[in-house]
């Protein structure tokens, strides 16, 4: 092996061929070699450039693919503001395409309206990141810009990438979220102005010195909480009081919630009551009920016909009223409560107790504030102010013009009302409706009540004869004993006659029996 850094070891074979090939080509040996080894290496060299070249487009094909994944859109411009790419996103949101925007600057694609502005020129101006909103006027759509400057060593902007996100779906969202709320607004403020013209406009209409105790007594025990028993004759106002109580007091913002315990089928009235959970029983709906003591919450519930209630489902309502909690059907886990309780009924729940089909120590838990409404008939001095009122809302409901002659009262004085302050407002509103004169006499009330009914104004006008004068108090004593006794044979031993004495009359004097 030689000393010369540019020879290397061969055999003698090899070595005259070389020396051969390097006479031919008019070189030494060394040369030849030197050329042979420059050339390998440029070789070489070159294999890596194309190798790192390759790598190069492939990272850039990756970035490609992640840019055209990207949801939101891409806009990339050089730091002249002259577009480079955009991805797939930007052309779905905006409906632009390459073609249209690469190449092109930001201002020109502004003149030509494809932008209402270009969050690039702001990057390029304000050397920092800049976020803004902008209209694609080719579509009307509202996007979010972002723009964030790429810098070199020098600090200068290379590039510009921003980010758009459509947010048109996002805004009208909003207007619509805007809307809604707007309704419910003035949803809620109707309603507001519906409480206070209830809390200003009483329904408990009477200036009787029986009335005026009652109000007395409403307004005395509206703010408190304790539970309330109104009893009294069908058609009295149990409801209206109750609405009285309600209105009055610190729950008034709160639901007023009416439960009729008789008018609900038995096997249904307890998930009325207390609700059920999902799957509770066959042919419940497929989700948890609500019953209407959690309806009620932070208001009143009305349990009217309280007298009705199953005597199973006392003994739960007993429970509800002492821990102040109810568990839904099927449920395991108490539900707090936050309501007060008002019980209304026509029936002398102390005679139920007695007889055993009402619980004494719910009866006990529901009497705590007991409130007796007295029957029409026991007031008649209100007859006038209720009249008054019935006239007014029938006129308004019918487009109607009534007016009552004050001598016509006389009649409904003379009435024993056993319908009470319901079948006055029955009589009403078919006086407005039926009778075509605009002022309501005398005449008008005697064709709607039996002679029988108003006897005493008969008498009074010596206008009835001494058979009818007997027909009628027959006719009211015998409904009042059938009334009592629910059978002709009992009515019969009461009046000390016989049944076929009962049923002949019944017959001949038109009384209605069940």
């Amino acid at each position: 092996m030689t000393n010369d850094k540019n020879i290397i070891e061969i055999d003698n074979e090899l070595k005259q061929e070389i020396s051969n090939i390097s006479q031919n080509l008019g070189l030494s040996v060394n040369d030849f070699i030197n050329k042979l080894v420059t050339s390998y290496k440029s070789q070489i060299n070159e294999k890596k450039l194309i190798a790192a070249l390759d790598d190069e487009k492939n990272r850039v094909l990756a970035l490609d693919d992640i840019s055209n994944s990207l949801y939101d859109g891409l806009y990339i411009a050089d730091g002249n503001g002259v577009t480079i790419d955009i991805n797939k996103a930007f052309t779905r949101i905006t409906g632009i395409s390459k073609e249209q925007v690469i190449g092109q600057h930001l201002q020109t694609l502004i003149d030509r309206k494809f932008f209402s502005n270009s969050v690039t020129l702001m990057v390029l101006e304000q050397k920092k990141q800049v976020s803004t909103l902008c209209t694609i006027i080719h579509n009307n759509k509202k996007v979010l810009l972002t723009g964030n400057p790429i810098f070199n060593e020098k600090g200068e902007i290379t590039l510009v990438i921003t980010n758009v996100r459509d947010i048109t779906e996002l805004i009208n969202l909003k207007q619509r979220l805007e809307a809604s709320e707007e309704i419910s607004k003035k949803y809620h403020q109707e309603l507001e102005l519906l409480r206070n013209q209830q809390i200003r406009k009483s329904e408990l209409i009477g200036d009787s010195f029986s009335m005026r105790q009652l109000k007395e007594l409403i307004h005395r025990i509206a703010g408190v909480d304790a539970t309330v028993l109104i009893t009294g004759e069908t058609g009295v106002g149990k409801e209206v009081v109750a609405r009285e109580i309600y209105i009055n007091s610190h729950r008034k913002k709160g639901p007023f919630i009416k439960v009729n315990c008789a008018a609900i089928p038995e096997n249904l009235l307890e998930s009325e009551l207390f609700g059920y959970e999902k799957g509770a029983f066959t042919g419940a709906l497929n989700k948890a009920k609500l019953g209407m003591f959690e309806l009620s919450n932070s208001g009143i519930i009305l349990l009217d016909e309280i007298g009705d209630l199953p005597i199973k489902l006392q003994s739960k309502l007993l429970r509800v009223l002492q821990d102040k909690e109810v568990t839904r059907i099927g449920g395991t886990k108490p539900i707090k409560l936050d309501t007060r309780v008002i019980a209304a009924t026509n029936r002398n729940l102390q005679e139920e107790v007695k007889k055993g089909k009402f619980r004494e120590d719910l009866f006990y838990r529901l009497n705590v504030i007991p409130i007796q409404i007295p029957p029409l008939r026991s007031r008649k001095e209100d007859i006038p102010l209720l009249v008054r009122k019935f006239i007014d809302f029938y006129n308004k409901k019918y487009n109607r013009d009534k007016q009552i002659d004050l001598s016509a009262l006389e009649i409904f004085d003379k009435y024993n009302w056993p319908g009470n302050v319901r079948e006055l407002e029955n009589y009403i509103e078919r006086l407005v409706v039926t009778i075509k004169d605009k002022i309501i006499i005398k005449k008008h009330l005697l064709n709607i009540f039996d002679k029988s009914a108003v006897v005493s104004f008969y008498l009074e006008e010596n206008t009835l004869t001494l058979k009818e004068a007997v027909d009628s108090f027959e006719k009211q004593l015998i409904k009042k004993v059938l009334k009592k006794h629910k059978s002709t044979r009992e009515a019969a031993k009461v009046l000390g006659v016989s049944q076929p004495t009962i049923v002949r009359k019944v017959k001949s004097l038109g009384i209605e029996t069940k």
